[in-house]
């Protein structure tokens, strides 16, 4: 027996409902008609379901230096914003950017076409700034997405220990904690006291 939750006019909320007779096509999106009978109230009648297809967004993701070339598929309506994880087939992303014409929002909707920059969010490298004196040091070092950063932290890079002055978000954002996938650049200086 096929069934579907579909809303109920007479139960007032989805319930399932029984396909008595369907005809069913994807040619543009999905659409559904047919006759069905609700298995909550017993009420039986026409329906006919329409859905767009899903919006294919152009869809960047960045590793380090090199950028893959690739398509995101998400329903009209959609909003997508900077910071947020989404899935995709290779894996959880997180999005880092979006671009529409010459803008760079913060957010778009679906609809609105705008291409998609990311990440992979299983793991994340961070970017540190570390200041010593008049010099400052780049480093780029791998962590778990799920890693906790926070303001004070003392962290080992490249075997020396620091402590943690700022970090910054995707986007520009000064936070006092987050997580590694969240993060664009941590500034740290070496801590003097536990140099190693």
């Amino acid at each position: 027996m096929e069934e579907l939750w579909i809303f109920c006019g007479i139960c007032e909320v989805e319930c399932p409902h029984q396909v008595l007779k369907s005809r069913t096509s994807s040619k543009r999106g999905f659409s559904f008609q047919g006759v069905v009978k609700c298995l909550e109230c017993e009420l039986t009648g026409p329906i006919d379901i329409k859905e767009e297809p899903p919006v294919q967004l152009r869809l960047r993701i960045s590793d380090d230096s090199e950028t893959e070339k690739n398509m995101l598929q998400a329903d009209k309506g959609v909003l997508l914003s900077v910071g947020e994880t989404r899935p995709h087939p290779d894996g959880l992303i997180l999005i880092t950017g979006l671009e529409i014409g010459n803008k760079r929002p913060s957010q778009a909707y679906s609809q609105d076409n705008p291409i998609i920059w990311a990440k992979k969010a299983t793991h994340a490298k961070i970017r540190f700034a570390i200041h010593e004196g008049e010099s400052t040091i780049s480093v780029k070092q791998e962590f778990e997405s799920q890693e906790e950063f926070r303001v004070g932290m003392r962290i080992r890079i490249e075997g020396q220990m620091a402590k943690i002055r700022d970090i910054n978000l995707f986007g520009g954002k000064s936070v006092k904690t987050a997580y590694a996938m969240e993060i664009s650049r941590i500034t740290c200086v070496y801590d003097k006291k536990r140099r190693e």
